[in-house]
């Protein structure tokens, strides 16, 4: 069974729409774009470049949204592995803008934790089986001891955007 990247593209709509809404319903005004669907995979380079899965309009920095098949809270404290994906290497190291910010988003539950990319010198690169797409990549992991609480993301961008005179 080869993977659908279409349906990929949706599924992560999905889940950046869903961290729109609770930064939105938090106080914190953003939006997640229109899914874009890259039929090549020269498209889907210059996505992985240029994509931006939730945007401000107070800075061209986006937020990045990752969605997990682990089930976890929100509670940094109780998440229950040693270590989580971040990107895939290539993901990460192409974009052309860094995000403020990884959220991670239980697919289980919703629980939503964040990660900065400030602290990627802890990250290590790790290769392993990705068993969406059945393929082999290379990705950045992060230690649990990294993980932010999603509210401490709300707390900054609050603090950015009344800087930028946005809130």
């Amino acid at each position: 069974m080869s993977f659908d990247y279409t349906s990929s593209f949706f599924q992560g709509g999905h889940w950046a729409n869903k961290v729109a809404e609770r930064l939105n319903q938090a106080g914190v005004q953003c939006y997640a774009p229109p899914i874009t669907i890259a039929k090549t995979r020269e498209e889907r380079n210059e996505m992985t470049k240029h994509e931006k899965d939730i945007v401000f309009s107070w800075t061209q920095m986006p937020l990045e949204v990752k969605s997990s098949s682990r089930i976890f809270s929100d509670d940094i404290m109780e998440y229950p592995h040693d270590t989580l994906f971040v990107d895939t290497v290539n993901g990460y190291d192409s974009k052309m803008i860094a995000p403020i910010s990884y959220v991670i988003v239980s697919q289980q539950g919703e629980g939503m934790v964040c990660i900065s990319p400030k602290s990627k010198p802890l990250w290590e690169k790790v290769k392993a089986f990705d068993r969406h797409r059945e393929i082999y990549d290379e990705f950045y992991s992060a230690p649990k001891e990294v993980l932010m609480p999603f509210s401490s993301l709300v707390d900054h961008l609050k603090v950015q955007a009344a800087e930028a005179n946005c809130l």
